[in-house]
Formats: structure tokens, sequence, C-alpha cells
């Protein structure tokens, strides 16, 4: 029987006891510290380093992952490490997890922006006259009637209404003297509450990223904006991406309930954050609305994805779901409510109806493009007479998933690069010392190489003899042979860095990006020829969530990762898909658009369409020139 060993983590000094043979990754998991693991534990990404202070361990092949230093370092990967006694972890700051810097901003979705106020939930109050001999309708009978819910007088009948508000109605209603507050969601009653409590009634419009959760509380009386709160999802420690998570949610015991109780868990910490910013109760909070892809949705209701990243590639449901709060766990008031918008296909999902709605994209007359690169990419292109949409794989990369010093976009994090003035500088997020390499910094970094011709137009990164002529020297002797990594090239040298070692941009970075841009362009020229329509016929390219926010125009155009446009013609919008879930909370009619958008967006699935390898191969080769700047 194996024997319980204590495992001591540094620098939070916290101690977890476990079985023998458990995996370092494991316990720091039982100890509530994530860690970057791209391929959620599974021992195939590297990236789960963390140093062995004290104790015995067996290694399951760390060895091919890490440098001659790093091993003489007694570093290894968490995953790929079993305790055989009592040990002391220490975990590199280059492995940690940090907050990210989350966009919450977006599209107007308020009073303000045109969009009428028509929440699916509404309070009225009531006072019913109190029965006697001469009046002796039931209580909801008259509840009802002073709600104008019911003509009884006709004959009309009440909605069914659930059995838990029927068992309070007596003494809610008589608590203050026959003074009552009446929920009413699509004409029937759906709540009764003691007194006139119109005042307080509040929604949360979440967006649900793989990576991030944003939530925006509004007063719905009002349709204003109150508080905003964000989180990084805590499922990224069973992997980066949704294929991971579907395999992790069917394979591991109880793995999907595991994902669901996470989100659930963000999802309440996001309530109780923003009813303490607004100094009100959760038990205020009468409905929220989730937008997220369809993997994100799926998990949140506990609706098993195994079958999305199986051939076809099917989803359970396509449709909007409104469970009660109380059935998902969700710490809103006891008769609250969700709605979980439509998805379009098994990964377009309902972040991107949010997007097309958010954008109007569906009553555009000219046609436009709209792009969110999270850590898939969603596309869309059309107007109001034709939509088509399609996926691609593209995000991880720039999240900094497979990237060698890559990260997420949080302190610490390199977001920006210029090669000028004979030096390399960098910005930081947070002005910290460098620690690695955020997505905007990655493409800014391949850019002003491709610029030099330190990269050539088929993706390689040149040696330090092959450099073109006339390559400054401040360049040159940056161009490196790294004995892992091989041909690099040093963006931080190691004295400049929070870490100690080295930040460089690899040969295996360039092709990660290569992957990624390549996809999305293929994935717009297959829309383009779908819909029949040229570069000059799209009016405007138009970049949705946080990566697009942040990233240089100039620059993606140089690599190839947006279509070489005018500048005038690409557009930021923000978290739109954040946007369009806020609009969905405050006017239930907008509800009916959504529903249409899901309907009337026909999704390509780019694994079979003909040309997609071809176009996809092409898209992988950098621009040779731009015409547009």
């Amino acid at each position: 029987m194996n024997q319980r060993v204590r495992v001591t983590i540094q620098p939070e000094g916290k101690t977890v006891s476990v079985l023998e043979g458990t995996s370092v990754y494991e316990a720091l998991g039982e100890a509530g510290i994530i860690i970057k693991s791209e391929c959620g534990g599974s021992g195939v990404c590297g990236s789960c380093k963390v140093r062995i202070v004290e104790g015995e361990y067996v290694q399951e092949g760390s060895e091919r992952y890490l440098t001659r230093d790093e091993i003489e370092r007694g570093t290894v990967l968490a995953c790929r490490t079993r305790i055989t006694s009592d040990m002391k972890v220490e975990i590199p700051v280059e492995s940690r997890l940090f907050e990210q810097k989350i966009l919450t901003a977006g599209i107007a979705a308020g009073p303000d922006s045109g969009v009428s106020l028509s929440p699916a939930i509404r309070k009225t109050a009531v006072e019913p006259p109190s029965p006697s001999l001469s009046d002796q309708r039931p209580d909801l009978e008259r509840v009802a009637d002073s709600a104008a819910v019911s003509d009884s007088a006709s004959g009309v009948e009440l909605k069914p209404v659930p059995l838990e508000v029927l068992q309070a109605l007596p003494e809610t209603i008589r608590q203050d003297g026959w003074k009552a507050t009446v929920l009413l969601k699509d004409g029937g009653i759906i709540g009764i509450e003691s007194g006139d409590t119109t005042d307080r009634l509040y929604g949360v419009a979440f967006d649900i990223g793989t990576t991030t959760v944003v939530g925006y509380l509004l007063d719905l009386n009002t349709g204003r904006e109150v508080a905003v709160a964000s989180r990084t999802n805590p499922q990224t420690s069973y992997g980066d991406d949704v294929i991971t998570r579907i395999h992790f949610s069917g394979s591991k015991e109880n793995g999907l309930k595991v994902l669901q109780k996470l989100i659930i868990g963000c999802i309440n910490e996001i309530i109780e954050e923003l009813a303490g910013s607004a100094g009100i109760e959760p038990a205020h909070i009468y409905e929220i609305t989730t937008t997220g892809n369809t993997t994100m949705s799926h998990l949140f209701l506990g609706i098993s994805p195994k079958y999305l990243a199986l051939n076809p590639y099917v989803g359970a449901i396509k449709s909007a779901c409104e469970p009660a709060a109380r059935e998902l766990g969700v710490g809103i008031n006891p008769y609250g409510r969700v709605y979980v918008m439509p998805n379009i296909a098994g990964f377009v999902g309902g972040d991107t109806v949010a997007v097309i709605l958010a954008s109007e994209l569906y009553k555009s007359d000219e046609v436009r493009f709209a792009i969110d690169i999270g850590t898939n990419g969603e596309l869309v292109m059309g107007n109001k007479d034709r939509l088509v949409a399609c996926s691609t794989a593209a995000g991880p990369a720039f999240e900094g998933a497979r990237i060698t010093h890559g990260m997420r976009a949080s302190d610490g994090a390199i977001e920006k690069i210029v090669l000028s003035d004979g030096e390399v500088s960098v910005n930081t997020i947070g002005d910290s010392l460098p620690i690695g390499i955020c997505g905007t910094a990655l493409i800014d970094g391949i850019a002003e190489l491709r610029k030099l011709g330190v990269i050539d137009e088929r993706g390689k990164l040149l040696k330090e003899d092959g450099l073109p002529e006339g390559t400054p020297d401040f360049v040159r002797k940056r161009v490196i042979d790294h004995e892992t990594y091989k041909t690099s090239f040093v963006l931080v040298e190691k004295e400049k860095t929070g870490t100690g070692s080295p930040i460089l941009l690899t040969q295996k970075d360039v092709r990660e990006t290569q992957l990624a841009k390549g996809a999305i362009l293929a994935g717009y020229e297959i829309l383009k020829e779908t819909l029949g329509v040229s570069d000059g016929d799209v009016k405007e390219v138009l970049l949705a969530g946080a990566f697009g926010n942040y990233i240089r125009r100039e620059q993606a155009k140089r690599i190839g990762l947006l279509p070489d446009l005018p500048l005038e013609r690409i557009r930021f919008i923000g978290n739109a898909a954040g946007s369009g879930a806020k609009m969905l909370l405050l006017s239930q009619n907008l509800r009916k658009e959504a529903t249409l958008i899901s309907n009337r967006t026909e999704y390509i699935e780019l694994a079979v369409s003909p040309d997609f390898q071809k176009r996809f191969a092409d898209a992988m080769f950098f621009p040779l020139s731009l015409k547009n700047g």
C-alpha cells in the first residue's frame, strides 16, 4: 500500500500530503497552484517545468524537453515526475500562470447605443386586496390579477408557476401586509418577493472564453453597466485548447464534472466580485447571459462535448438554452435564470453569433470580414444577404502556447518589439523584467526580422553566415546556434531578464506562427471564394477579441496574418463577443435576432474543402512585398 508523503511548494510555503507515485503536477493541483501546461498535463508540451530542491523522484522522459543547464539545476517536467519521498519543489517564474491582461471593452451595448431596453425578466409591484369571506379567491389568483398577468374575466389561465414559488407564496404575500413584487418572464410568474423590490434588478453578461472569462454587471432597470470583472479560465490547468479539454472530459473519471465545476466556480467568483463592487447582494442579480465557443457552452452546461472532436464534429445542441440558475449552481437570486447563446456549428459558437450581432454584420449592405483570434480563430464574412463562417486552430501560438519562451499577456510578457537605432527595444506588460513573449510581440519580432531579411519568405531563420549583405551588426550578433533550439534570435540577453535565461525567438516559433497565420489566411481566401468576392469587395476587416485589439496592423499585414488591405479598412471592435452578450441581457427582442443569425450563417468545414490544403500551403509563405501601407 502506498505511503503518504509531504510536498512543500516554494516560494509559497504550501504543504500538501499525497500518495507516493503521485505526479508533481497533480500535487501542485492539490495545493491549488496552477502552472503552465498547454497539453493539460499529458506530457507532450514541455512547459510545466519545476525544480526539485529536495526529495526522491522518478522521471518519465523529461530530459528531451530540457536543456543541459536545466537538468543540472534539478529541473524536471511536473507531469512526468513521480514523487517517491517527502519533497520540496520550487516553481520558477517562467512556469507560473499569472493573471493576464484581459480585454473587457467592446462595442457600446447600453441604452445610449440604440439597444431598446426590454430585459427578459421584469418586476412589477403589487398590492392585492387581502382575502375576506366575500372574496375567497386563492392567493395566486389575486396576485396574478394585480400583476395583470391573466384576465380572469375572460377565463385566460395562468401559465404554470414553479412549485417552489407556490410553496413560499402564502407566507411571502402576507409578510409585508399584502405588498409584494412579482417576477415575470415570457408573461408568466417565475418568482414572488415580499415588499417592493423593483429598484433591485440586475443581470450579468458573461463572455466565457477558452482562456479568459469576463463578466459585466448591468442594471436592468436603466441598462447601465455598473461593474466589470475578469479571470483566467481555471480550466486552462487541464489544457490550453478545446481539444485537450474535450479529451480530458471524456477520458478521465468525472472529467466533465471537474471542468464544469471549475467554470461555475469561476463565474460565481466573478459574480461575488461584481456584487461587492456595486454594493449589492448576489440575490439582486436575476439573470445571466453567456457566450462562448461551442465547447465552452457544453462544458458550462455539463453536456459532454466528446463528439465535437470526432468526425463529423457534431455538438449536442445548437439552439439557445435557458436553464434555471439553481440547476447549474450559479449563485444569483433563487428565481434567477441563465441564457446560453445559440451556436452556429461544432467549432463556431455563440461567441461568433455575438460578434455578428454586435457588429451588425448581418445588417450590412457591404461585404465585411470579421475575425476573432482567441485560442481558436473564428472567421465570418458576408452581409445582410449571406453569411459564411469557418474556424481555424490558430490561437494557441498567439497566446504563447507551443512558443519556446511564449506566455500569455500577463506581467513580464514582452508585448512589443522594435529593431531600430542600433538596438532591440522591448516593452513588457507591467513594466516588469521580461520573462517571456506574448502573441503581439511574436508577430512584431517575426515582422521585424522579415523586414531585414533575417527570415526569408519561406520562413527560414537564416544562420549568421547566411544573412543578407547589409544586415546591421546589432542584429547579426544576436543570431546564434543554440545547443537545443538551433538557429535562434536573442530578443533579450539573460542579464536583462527576470528568469536569468535569455529570451529567444527560435526557428520552431517561426514555424508555429506560419501554421497559425497560414490557417487564418487560407480560411479568409476560402470564405471569399465561397461568396464569389475579391479583396476589393471587402469593405472592412473587423478585428474582435483581446488579441485582435492589441496587434499592430502593419506588422500583422507584413507576415500575412491579415489580408493586404489599406489600414483604414482594418478596424478594431474590441470584445465584441462580450458586447453581444450584454445586448442580449438588455433586450429579449434581440434574442430572436441571435437565433436568426445562428440559423442563417453557413458553416464551412475547412478540413473537407478541396482547396484548403493548397491554399494553406500557399498562405504559410510570408509576403514578398506589400502594396498597401
